[in-house]
């Protein structure tokens, strides 16, 4: 079901480019995870940057798993040149995180593996999984069940609706 929901997300022009590599194997899930610290970890901290606080962890914690040690990692991919496939992954994958919180589990986005579609040690790596070389990783979702109950949101912050009639 919540693969399904990801297939009827909204997609530009319905070109329903994005296509998805469910990992559920655990051995590949860590390989992937260990590859993504160790190339995390020969990053330079950049004044500014999201990246670092998972540079900062990949380089302190040997133990780094940017997948939460989730049963269940789930990729976008979608061609590079396609104008709309961050906005039509970003949708397929939002619709997973709603789907997977409706069935009691946790989903959370992850973007290591989006930061990293260019590096040739994650690409030859996920290339025999599935990605296809004209095709970059426009996000991921972790998906399982949360070790800890889910918090109320944030509250929400004002001034960010502008109406105009």
């Amino acid at each position: 079901m919540i693969i399904k929901t990801g297939l009827y997300a909204p997609s530009g022009g319905n070109h329903q480019y994005t296509r998805f590599i469910v990992i559920q194997n655990e051995a590949i899930r860590r390989e992937i995870s260990t590859l993504v610290r160790q190339e995390f970890a020969k990053r330079e901290i950049i004044d500014g940057q999201y990246q670092n606080s998972a540079i900062i962890r990949a380089k302190k914690d040997e133990n780094y798993d940017f997948t939460f040690h989730a049963p269940t990692l789930i990729i976008a991919a979608a061609p590079k040149t396609h104008g709309n496939s961050m906005a039509d992954s970003a949708c397929a994958l939002e619709n997973m995180q709603i789907a997977a919180t409706s069935l009691g589990l946790g989903a959370c986005w992850v973007n290591q593996l989006h930061w990293l579609t260019d590096n040739q040690s994650i690409r030859s790596y996920l290339e025999p999984l599935g990605l296809k070389e004209d095709e970059d990783i426009f996000g991921s979702i972790v998906v399982g069940y949360p070790a800890r109950p889910i918090h109320e949101p944030s509250p929400r912050k004002e001034g960010r609706v502008t109406i105009i009639k």
